[in-house]
C-alpha cells in the first residue's frame, strides 16, 4: 500500500468524526463511508468459497447525498467514491453513480442502498493471469455497482452505522467492454451521517 493511501486511512476516520459531530440531527442527507475487504478479479463467490484465488484487498471512501425523497423512506441518491486496490496490484479508481436507498426496514435503524455508474481507473495495471491469457491491461472505463447494508451503532443511531458493502466493477454486459469482470469486493466499514 502506498504512503498516499495510508494517509487517507489515517485521516478519513477523523474527518468522518468531525463531520458527524457538527451535524445537528444526522439527517441532512449526506453520508460518508470508509470500508475495505478482499478482492477477486474473477468471481465474487471466490471470496467465500475458497476455490478461486483472492487478488488482494480494496479500500474505499464513498460520499453519498440523498437527492429526491420518494416517500415511504425510499430516496434517490448520488454517490462519488475513490477506491484503492492493494497487495497484488496497486491502482486507484474513481466512480460516480445514482441509486436508491431504502431506510427503515420493519426493524428500525437499518438501510439498504444500491448505486451504479461509470468507474475510471487512471493508473490501470497490466496483469498476468491464466484466465485472460498471458497478460492484459485492465480497462480504464467500466461500470460499477455498489450495494451497502447499514445498521445503526447502538447509542449513536443518529450519526454512525456499521456497514457491509459489496463493490463490483465490470463491462456491464458489453456496454463498456466485452463482459470484462475486473474486480469484486465484499467488505465492512463505518458510515458517518451528517
Amino acid at each position: 500500500m502506498n504512503a498516499r493511501w495510508l494517509r487517507v486511512l489515517i485521516l478519513a476516520p477523523n474527518l468522518l468524526a468531525a463531520s458527524a459531530a457538527h451535524a445537528a440531527d444526522g439527517n441532512t442527507g449526506w453520508s460518508a463511508t470508509l470500508y475495505g475487504g478482499p478482492v477477486s478479479y474473477s468471481r465474487a463467490s471466490d471470496i467465500f468459497n475458497g476455490r478461486g484465488r483472492l487478488n488482494g484487498a480494496m479500500f474505499g471512501l464513498a460520499v453519498d447525498k440523498r437527492l429526491i425523497d420518494l416517500g415511504s423512506d425510499i430516496s434517490i441518491g448520488a454517490e462519488g467514491q475513490v477506491t484503492e486496490y492493494a497487495i497484488t496490484h496497486t491502482y486507484t479508481t474513481v466512480a460516480l453513480g445514482l441509486g436508491l436507498r431504502f431506510d427503515r426496514f420493519p426493524w428500525n435503524n437499518t438501510s439498504l442502498a444500491i448505486y451504479s455508474g461509470p468507474s475510471y481507473a487512471p493508473n490501470s495495471p497490466e496483469i498476468t493471469d491464466h484466465q485472460y491469457g498471458p497478460s492484459f491491461r485492465m480497462v480504464k472505463f467500466l461500470n460499477y455497482i455498489s450495494v451497502e447494508f447499514a445498521v445503526a451503532i447502538p447509542g449513536h443511531e443518529r450519526h454512525w452505522d456499521a456497514v457491509m458493502r459489496i463493490y463490483h466493477r465490470s463491462g456491464a454486459w458489453g456496454v463498456y467492454s466485452d463482459n470484462v469482470d475486473e474486480g469484486s469486493m465484499i467488505g465492512f466499514g463505518l458510515r458517518a451521517k451528517f
